[in-house]
């Protein structure tokens, strides 16, 4: 069911001093862009065949959710690619007791994710993604 790590998810209260520590260690800058729907801004290092995602929330609301109040930074989620269709993955992991963040997977770059709630799958976030399945889906938001 589950392929692979796909990235590891980080949440930094400022991307300049993350950023510099994984460039420190070598790593290359993938991909780097601003998603003003979830306020976030987040930055992608390739480590081996899968990346760091460096998360930066970008407004007051999203810095206390997303680091926790008094946390500089913090592993946020753990996503996975997966190697079957996205929704039948759903339904067995919510026969688990786990549920997920939303009802349907959304579609982020051409990908299907879908984001558990941490607090039904032992405090650890975790993101399905189908890759490329959002290019395959009629109506499929981007």
């Amino acid at each position: 069911m589950l392929k692979r790590i796909g990235h590891i998810g980080v949440v930094d209260d400022g991307l300049f001093r993350a950023k510099k520590f994984l460039e420190g260690l070598g790593l290359t800058l993938e991909l780097e862009r601003e998603v003003p729907e979830r306020s976030v801004k987040a930055a992608f290092y390739r480590c081996g065949d899968g990346r760091i995602e460096l998360i930066e929330p970008t407004s007051a609301e999203a810095r206390e959710r997303r680091p926790g109040e008094g946390n500089r930074a913090r592993s946020e989620h753990i996503a996975v690619e997966i190697d079957d269709d996205i929704s039948t993955i759903m339904k067995a992991i919510r026969g688990l007791g786990v549920e997920f963040v939303a009802p349907q997977p959304v579609a982020i770059d051409g990908n299907l994710n879908a984001f558990t709630q941490p607090d039904t799958s032992q405090g650890i976030q975790s993101q399905l993604v189908e890759r490329g399945a959002a290019t395959h889906t009629a109506g499929a938001a981007t």
